[in-house]
């Protein structure tokens, strides 16, 4: 998966999973938990992702994951 299409797939899950989140691009950077992410919704958007990108993201890997950016990275690596 390139950056470009992760970068909607991380978008679009946080978008599902966190009500009222609206993401964008300068968002990226941040950190999930000052998006209003809490862990119940950072389990379900990493599991979202991982099958939306065809990935499988460990707890462990999962724990590292603490922007969109990482995210996004992680899976784009994959």
């Amino acid at each position: 998966m390139n950056r470009e299409e992760a970068v909607k797939v991380v978008m679009s899950m946080l978008e599902k999973n966190v009500e009222g989140l609206e993401m964008s691009e300068d968002k990226m950077g941040e950190t999930l938990e000052n998006l209003g992410v809490d862990s119940l919704d950072v389990m379900l958007v990493v599991m979202d992702v991982g099958e939306a990108a065809g990935v499988t993201i460990s707890d462990d890997e999962a724990e590292a994951l603490d922007t969109p950016e990482k995210i996004v990275e992680f899976i784009a690596k994959q």
